[in-house]
């Protein structure tokens, strides 16, 4: 009888502890996990969030002209993708992945990400113009701008910093990523707009990687005093195509 009532008492304990820990397993998946990963997006509504990519070329077929974006903006989209799951637990809808050349239609007052620079993107140049009073940085082509300097509390271009890719032998070795996150200028509704652009195309996924993997260590001090808004402008050297070495060269935050 005491072998069974052991077997029942122990069978009884599992039943209960099983549960716990399930219930604690999902309380550390919520606060290591998806809490951080919602704090970095700050999407509205995630299902509907539209992906702006960069056209990087046109290819004539005969028939029609193909438009089709670079591998820095695929992989930015990949790791935006990954982050974003582990955030909301939805996969990105792939009718809200769209080209810089196609309408936007309603789709621009939903959450947005925007990948790639305004050389290819036109919705990348409309938001940094939207932004130019706002925050420090731009992007003329591959040149990425940093100003410094404020007169009557507006920026200026008067000792800004620039900032450009360095290549070796037809190589890029040395790249720059810019993040920008802020309630979207294209809307009046309570909506996030994140860019990811670069020098070069490795700057582009330099700043998703940056933004997916190590931003929250920098986030805290980003959003001090309930400001919501932050550009960061990071540093990578690029080894066999792939971004590593980063860097925070500047930031700010509104």
């Amino acid at each position: 009888m005491e072998d069974i009532h052991s077997i029942l008492i122990g069978m009884l304990t599992n039943f209960v502890w099983v549960p716990v820990g399930a219930l604690l397993a999902g309380i550390g998946f919520w606060m290591k996990v998806r809490l951080p990963n919602r704090k970095l997006w700050r999407a509205n509504d995630p299902s509907c969030l539209t992906v702006c990519v960069a056209t990087s070329t046109m290819t004539n077929t005969g028939p029609y002209s193909r438009p089709s974006t670079g591998i820095g903006q695929v992989r930015a989209l990949a790791l935006s993708e990954g982050s974003l799951i582990k955030a909301y637990s939805k996969k990105l809808d792939i009718r809200n992945i769209i080209l810089s050349v196609e309408p936007l239609q309603e789709r621009i007052e939903n959450d947005m990400l925007i990948l790639g620079g305004p050389k290819n993107n036109k919705v990348a140049d409309k938001f940094l113009n939207l932004l130019h009073d706002e925050q420090p940085a731009m992007q003329i082509k591959s040149m990425i701008i940093w100003r410094v300097n404020r007169v009557g509390g507006r920026w200026v271009d008067q000792g800004a910093i620039e900032y450009e890719g360095q290549a070796v032998n037809r190589h890029v070795e040395i790249d720059y990523g810019l993040i920008v996150r802020t309630q979207s200028p294209f809307t009046s509704r309570s909506r996030v707009a994140i860019l990811f652009s670069g020098s070069h195309t490795y700057g582009t996924v330099a700043a998703a990687k940056f933004f997916t993997e190590d931003l929250h260590k920098h986030l805290r001090k980003l959003t001090k005093d309930g400001r919501k808004n932050f550009s960061v402008l990071i540093s990578t050297h690029v080894v066999d195509g792939h971004p590593t070495k980063m860097k925070v060269e500047r930031s700010y935050a509104w």
